[in-house]
């Protein structure tokens, strides 16, 4: 008697899991807020590691979470800015892997920790982790 085939015996019958889901969500109106680590730099400010261990890393994760349902035009406000070029006044290098002419913007965490990166169109790229607001400092105010 004849041993039976494998119903999926070739690659090509097993079906593909991931196949189509990009076309389950509707497209409607600007693209959504989002966040790449591409271009990370690990050589300056602090490191994902030291920020967990300080408390701010599920801070963040959770600032990022919020911000991700909207477009990225709704998510700047009074803790998230888009500056324009890399500050002349700052502590930080500009990175040789980011374009000379990004977009550089950053967002408050709490108080003076925050996230530096650029813009490109709805992507925030994290660029530095900054607790103690050196990539763009500021002038303190009535003290």
């Amino acid at each position: 008697m004849a041993k039976k085939k494998r119903q999926f015996a070739g690659s090509s019958r097993r079906p593909n899991i991931l196949s189509g889901q990009a076309d389950l969500a509707p497209r409607k109106g600007p693209e959504e807020f989002c966040v790449s680590l591409k271009h990370f730099d690990s050589s300056q400010g602090q490191s994902f590691t030291q920020w967990e261990k300080a408390g701010f890393l599920a801070k963040l994760l959770d600032r990022w979470r919020a911000h991700s349902s909207k477009p990225l035009e709704e998510c700047l406000d009074h803790r998230f800015h888009r500056y324009g070029p890399f500050p002349l006044k700052t502590h930080f290098k500009h990175p040789r892997h980011v374009s000379p002419d990004a977009i550089w913007a950053s967002m408050h965490i709490q108080a003076k920790e925050c996230v530096g990166g650029h813009i490109i169109g709805n992507v925030f790229y994290v660029v530095f982790l900054d607790w103690d607001h050196k990539f763009w400092p500021v002038e303190k105010r009535n003290t």
